[in-house]
Order: structure tokens, then C-alpha cells, then sequence
């Protein structure tokens, strides 16, 4: 009977990745255009909710922008 070889645990790596300041405004940025155009496309539809939440998110967007400046 053989052993098996020792295997570094994954919790011991760290895997958390800290974005930097342009990454996470750039990220804030396509987000806010993806909402705003999700927006749109909604209301000429006529599905009034649905643009309603994506508006939300839109402005939550554009506060994470005006926060990280």
C-alpha cells in the first residue's frame, strides 16, 4: 500500500484579489452602461419593472463612480 503525497490545502493560498482604484472605476463604468442600456431596452418593450430595477441599479452604479473620484 502506497501513501498518497501531501497536498498543500487551498485554504492556506490566498485567493482574494484586491482590485485597484482604475479596475474597479473601469468595472463601475461597464456596469452603469450595461444597466442603462438593459434600462432602455426594458421601457421599449413596455416592461415598465423591469426598467425600474435596472434604473436602480444604474444609479447605485453611478454612486460607486462618484465615490471612488
Amino acid at each position: 500500500m502506497t501513501t498518497s503525497p501531501t497536498v498543500a490545502s487551498a485554504s492556506s493560498r490566498s485567493t482574494t484579489y484586491t482590485p485597484t482604484t482604475s479596475e474597479a472605476q473601469a468595472y463601475a463604468l461597464l456596469q452603469a452602461t450595461s444597466d442603462a442600456c438593459m434600462a432602455k431596452l426594458y421601457l421599449s418593450k413596455g416592461n415598465i419593472a423591469a426598467a425600474r430595477r435596472k434604473a436602480v441599479q444604474l444609479l447605485k452604479a453611478l454612486q460607486v463612480l462618484e465615490v471612488q473620484q
